[in-house]
């Protein structure tokens, strides 16, 4: 009985300095589910959170690229149309002769196919003002317009998803808002500055400031919506950190206790090791004695 009990104790004392080792060694409080069954499904669940919160962010990071550099190229067009402003500005004085408005005709048509280049802008392989049909270029060769309206969304948390897109119609087209949209008014005051027609060109300087408008309002809206995937991405950082913290309280070791419980372990170990050998020293003609 005495050799049994010291051999039970001399395992299970083995056993934890086994235990408290391979946690040295892992860095892991927990290496398998018998450990700790509750901490180890809680450790999972942060680790699917987590993967998600990872998947979440790098989305954010995506779309923040396509939003900015949507910006960069809607204050392009902006610019192209102050400049288209300046030179009907510059038709509709009266004192120009046809030829000198035939002059600014030319460039006005390269500013045109210019802007036709800058609607068929493409980030990577997708065009970015062509809607969901981003494989789709806005404005075709024949200068039709192609692509839908529908917004591109990225997923940037729990069932919540955001639009990154502009809507390429509303911006180049005619919609309601704006019945004679930009490629519209350019080729109308075209046909002014050849046609010498001071009323035409008078009619495109009111419809270039309203497309102007058009494009600023479309700005601003895109850079509140720029703003608040800003503030997401930070907010998913916050996030990560947290459940990397909690994550690492459940299953990581701490170092200092656990050195301590080992050298305790083997002070144990040892001690029954000593102790054992004394107790079983004793024979049966010891007792006879």
């Amino acid at each position: 009985m005495l050799s049994q009990n010291l051999l039970r104790n001399l395992e299970t004392a083995q056993g934890r300095m086994d235990q408290l080792q391979n946690q040295l060694s892992s860095g892991y409080r927990i290496s398998r589910p018998s450990d700790d069954p509750a901490g180890i499904q809680n450790a999972m669940r942060l680790r699917s959170n987590i993967s998600n919160v990872e998947q979440w962010k790098n989305n954010a990071d995506e779309a923040l690229s396509y939003m900015n550099s949507t910006d960069s190229t809607l204050g392009d067009v902006t610019s192209m149309l102050q400049r288209v402003r300046e030179l009907t500005v510059q038709g509709a004085n009266g004192t120009l002769s046809g030829n000198d408005r035939k002059n600014i005709e030319v460039e006005v048509d390269e500013l045109s196919k210019h802007l036709q280049m800058i609607a068929n802008t493409q980030i990577g392989s997708k065009y970015i003002f062509s809607g969901t049909a981003t494989n789709q270029k806005l404005v075709s060769s024949g200068g039709t317009m192609q692509g839908n309206n529908q917004e591109v969304m990225f997923e940037v948390g729990n069932n919540l998803s955001l639009p990154i897109s502009v809507n390429g119609h509303k911006l180049f087209g005619d919609s309601t808002d704006i019945p004679s949209g930009i490629f519209t008014t350019l080729s109308a005051l075209s046909d002014a500055l050849k046609n010498n027609d001071s009323t035409g060109i008078n009619d495109a300087l009111g419809n270039i400031d309203k497309n102007i408008d058009n494009v600023i309002a479309l700005r601003a809206d895109l850079g509140a919506r720029t703003n608040r995937m800003t503030a997401l991405r930070e907010q998913l950082d916050t996030t990560s950190i947290n459940l990397q913290t909690n994550l690492s309280s459940i299953q990581d070791v701490d170092i200092a206790r656990t050195i301590t419980e080992f050298t305790n372990s083997q002070n144990v170990y040892k001690a029954a090791l000593s102790v054992g050998a004394k107790i079983i020293q004793p024979s049966l003609v010891d007792f006879m004695r």
